[in-house]
């Protein structure tokens, strides 16, 4: 079979099952918190303070709140640490990625009237997801469901003459023999069936992991012409491995990319009362790498001892939202804020490239193929965020914050995947998040300010049945800062810890490694006045 052949081939119909479901929804719903290293090390309670640009993409009347122009970059470091169970088996993997999380400019002017005292127009970009220090690795030994369970599911149903690389004549005689690429190519057209389970089918059967109960895979021309047919449109499949055969299973699962945020803002102050409006644009780029090895013992049924599946997928695009907040300072140094936080409307596309092999390559289906599937689009759900502060004499910041989200919000507006709103709405539900941070300022003389900074966040998970995929969220955060000159340097780290089961297949290979995370991130924030 000839390989290092690249093809792109769009798909006219289907999505396919390990993309475009309740998972994919939730990645870009679930922003993190992020931003400049003085919002991160309050916590983000940041909506009724502002005077931060990251204050901006949580409340855009947060704008008004500076006294001068002002320019800010923030970078830092990410680490995740994955402390994972699978079958009674533990594993541990780090992974870590330094990156730029934000930039932007503030530029406050003042008005020359009794009631309007100020507008403002503001630039923030941010990233709201970093998936490149979330690395996965988890292995165990089961006698249950394997990778033959996987692609039986998929090739139940679909007639033998359709995985067949050769076609047959009246003759009974083969009249065309495919490649494996063009035909992996060919199924981009399918009407019958979705794209990606004909290709899973095809993969499976090609190394020999599924085969048809009756066992006959191929023709020859001493078959009667019902013989001959029956081959043909078998539809009945059994995977290749003994029942009772003990499988080791090893899985890696690496992430990377982002989505960034940016952010045009526009506020404006009258009297004691601030309010504005944020323009957003996302950008996404995600990768996700599942490589699956197997390893099988005691298997009496066929020879295949061994087998390596892995999936790539690819998603690009692009969504728009908008946020609108409000600031009243209703005493002296006291401030509750309101925001809107919109959803997020998101036009997507995926990739996906497969291959897989049965005894380290004795057998093997490699299409070197990319597929790229229909644009899809779908929304998050919108937000609420309330909060309160106070300041004392310039010198003394308490703020907290409470967010409202409902993921059961989730839609997809593409008709092929309508059926998987019912699944978000009966999975997922409102949910409740709180942040509380405080800051203190020590000033050293008059050009030289010290800043001492703490929070706490929680975070309530999605999902409201008895198994949460995605657990409840705690973290801390500290931090530092000094200003002098029209300059700041801010300082943060930031903790959280979270329980997750995930999950990597969608269907059949359905168990998942209780896993304990612990993400971390130290920040650096230079700003400038102008």
């Amino acid at each position: 079979m000839k390989k290092n052949i690249l093809i792109i081939i769009y798909c006219l119909l289907g999505g396919f099952a390990s993309a475009q479901n309740l998972t994919d929804g939730l990645r870009y719903s679930m922003e993190e918190l992020n931003g400049t290293a003085r919002f991160k090390a309050m916590s983000g309670a940041f909506s009724s303070l502002g005077g931060d640009l990251s204050a901006i993409s949580l409340n855009p009347a947060g704008s008004t709140i500076f006294a001068d122009s002002e320019i800010a970059l923030t970078a830092g470091s990410h680490s995740t640490q994955n402390k994972s169970t699978y079958f009674g088996t533990g594993k541990t993997v780090n992974s870590s990625d330094f990156s730029l999380d934000q930039f932007g400019i503030v530029l406050p002017i003042s008005l020359l009237s009794d009631g309007w005292k100020k507008m403002s127009f503001g630039f923030n970009y941010q990233r709201t997801h970093n998936f490149n220090p979330q690395d996965l690795i988890y292995n165990g030994q089961t006698t249950g469901k394997n990778l033959g369970d996987y692609f039986q599911y998929y090739a139940e149903g679909i007639e033998q003459q359709n995985l067949m690389l050769q076609e047959y004549n009246s003759e009974k005689k083969p009249s065309q023999r495919w490649r494996l690429d063009d035909l992996y190519s060919s199924y981009g057209r399918a009407q019958r069936f979705s794209p990606y389970r004909l290709r899973n089918a095809l993969l499976g059967y090609t190394v020999g992991l599924v085969k048809p109960l009756s066992g006959n895979t191929s023709i020859n021309p001493s078959m009667t012409d019902d013989q001959a047919n029956a081959v043909l449109n078998e539809t009945t499949y059994e995977k290749n491995i003994s029942p009772n055969a003990t499988t080791i299973q090893n899985i890696e699962h690496y992430t990377e990319g982002g989505v960034n945020k940016y952010s045009f803002n526009f506020g404006a102050c009258y009297d004691f009362f601030s309010f504005g409006i944020n323009l957003n644009t996302h950008s996404v780029d995600y990768r996700s790498l599942t490589r699956h090895r197997e390893t099988y013992l005691n298997n009496t049924k066929s020879t295949i001892t061994s087998a390596y599946f892995q999936n790539d997928v690819k998603t690009t695009g692009n969504g728009f939202s908008l946020q609108l907040g409000a600031i009243a300072e209703v005493a002296k140094g006291v401030r509750l804020g309101l925001t809107y936080i919109s959803p997020t409307w998101y036009n997507l596309q995926d990739e996906i490239a497969q291959s897989l092999s049965a005894n380290n390559g004795d057998y093997y289906a490699n299409p070197n193929v990319v597929a790229v599937y229909d644009r899809y689009h779908f929304r998050t759900p919108s937000s609420w965020i309330v909060g309160a502060s106070w300041v004392w004499n310039k010198q003394l910041i308490l703020s907290g914050d409470y967010i409202y989200k409902g993921y059961g919000k989730i839609y997809y507006s593409t008709d092929n995947l309508k059926s998987e709103n019912s699944i978000i709405e009966q999975t997922l539900g409102d949910t409740s998040a709180l942040r509380f941070g405080a800051e203190y300022r020590f000033i050293i003389h008059d050009k030289v300010n010290l800043f001492l900074r703490t929070g706490y966040r929680y975070e309530q998970s999605p999902y409201k049945t008895n198994l949460k995929p995605i657990g409840d969220l705690n973290g801390f955060s500290t931090g530092a800062g000094i200003a002098f000159r029209g300059m700041r340097f801010d300082l943060s780290y930031d903790m959280a810890e979270q329980t997750r089961y995930p999950q990597i297949y969608e269907s059949v290979l359905t168990d998942t490694p209780k896993t304990n995370s612990t993400f971390q991130t130290l920040l650096l924030s230079v700003t400038f006045k102008l």
